[in-house]
C-alpha cells in the first residue's frame, strides 16, 4: 500500500500554521503522516503547535541554510513515505485530498490541483469532490506549471531523480521544479477538483503572521530568479518554442516592474514585439510607482 507525507514548511505564522496543519491531518488517509519544517523562525513552530496531540503530526527545525526550496527539501530527506504531497503554511487542504492523490499515484508520478481562495478559514474545511483529472501534457504550456501550493504531490524517488527543489530559488521555485518534471517526461494529472484552499491575503496579514516572501522579496531579485530558471532550463526551452516565448514573456515584464531596461531590453532578444511589450510595461509601472 503506497503512503503519502505531507510537507509544510513555516516561518513565523504561528496563527496560519495551526489551520494549515490541521487540515492537513483531516485529509490524511490511513498510515500518512504531516511533516512541518520551522524555517528559522523567530516565533516557533513547535510551540504554536503543541497543543495539536496527534502522532501523525511531526514538527522539525530547518538545519541547513534558510529558504523555503531548502526547508521543502529537509522535510522530504525525513519522510519514509512513496509519496510526497506539498501545502504553504497559510493555505489549506481539503478533507480527502491526500487521500484521493493516492488513488491518482496508482497511474501517474505526479500532479497538481484547481483551487478555491478564501479570506478566513471556514468553520469547517469542506469535502474534496473528484471533477476527473486531465493529462498535464495536453495542456497549454502555462498550465503545465503547478504551484507548490495548489496541491502539488509527487513520487519521493522522482523528487530525488530530478534533483529537488532548486535551493538558489526563493520564489518561482515551483516553475523551476515543474520544468524539471516536464523534462524528465514523468507522467503527470491534473485533478479538475479543488482540492486546496489558498489564503488571500489583503484581510488576514493583520493577525500577526509573516507576509507572503512574493511580495516581501524585491522586484529585482524575483527577476534575477527568473533570468535564472531560463539559463538553467535554456536547453529544453529550445525544443519547446511556445514554452520559452512564455516563460521570457514573463521575464520581460519582471524587468519592466523593476524598472532594470537594459537587462529587460536584452531578455527581449531584438523581438520587436516583445521590446513594444517590455516598454509598454515599463511605463505602466513607472505610473504605478509615482
Amino acid at each position: 500500500m503506497l503512503t503519502i507525507s505531507i510537507v509544510i514548511p513555516t516561518k513565523d505564522r504561528p496563527n496560519f500554521v495551526r489551520t494549515s496543519v490541521r487540515a492537513a491531518l483531516a485529509s490524511l488517509p490511513e498510515g500518512g503522516d504531516v511533516i512541518v519544517i520551522d524555517d528559522h523562525g523567530d516565533k516557533q513552530a513547535q510551540d504554536a503547535l503543541k497543543d495539536i496531540k496527534d502522532d501523525r503530526l511531526r514538527v522539525l527545525r530547518n538545519t541547513g541554510d534558510r529558504g523555503p526550496s531548502i526547508a521543502r527539501n529537509f522535510g522530504v530527506a525525513q519522510s519514509g513515505s512513496d509519496v510526497i504531497l506539498f501545502a504553504d503554511d497559510d493555505d489549506l487542504l481539503k478533507q480527502g485530498y491526500a487521500a484521493h492523490v493516492l488513488a491518482l499515484a496508482q497511474t501517474a508520478r505526479y500532479g497538481f490541483c484547481a483551487i478555491d481562495s478564501f479570506v478566513d478559514p471556514p468553520a469547517e474545511i469542506p469535502a474534496f469532490e473528484p471533477q476527473g483529472t486531465t493529462d498535464i501534457s495536453t495542456l497549454p504550456f502555462k498550465k503545465q506549471l503547478g504551484g507548490l501550493g495548489c496541491g502539488f504531490w509527487v513520487y519521493r524517488s522522482d523528487f530525488l531523480d530530478v534533483g529537488q527543489i532548486n535551493p538558489k530559488l526563493r520564489v518561482n521555485e515551483d516553475t523551476d521544479f515543474s520544468l524539471r518534471l516536464l523534462k524528465a517526461e514523468l507522467k503527470g494529472v491534473f485533478e479538475n477538483g479543488t482540492g486546496a484552499m489558498i489564503r488571500q491575503h489583503a484581510i488576514s496579514i493583520a493577525k500577526g503572521d509573516l507576509g507572503q516572501i512574493t511580495k516581501r522579496s524585491k522586484d529585482s531579485e524575483r527577476a534575477g530568479y527568473f533570468a535564472t530558471i531560463l539559463a538553467d532550463h535554456a536547453d529544453y526551452l529550445e525544443q519547446r518554442p511556445e514554452a520559452q516565448a512564455y516563460l521570457r514573456k514573463r521575464l520581460v515584464k519582471m524587468y519592466a516592474k523593476a524598472g532594470q531596461i537594459r537587462a529587460g531590453f536584452l531578455a527581449c532578444k531584438a523581438s520587436p514585439a516583445l521590446i513594444g511589450y517590455f516598454f509598454v510595461n515599463l511605463m505602466t509601472y513607472s505610473v504605478a510607482r509615482k
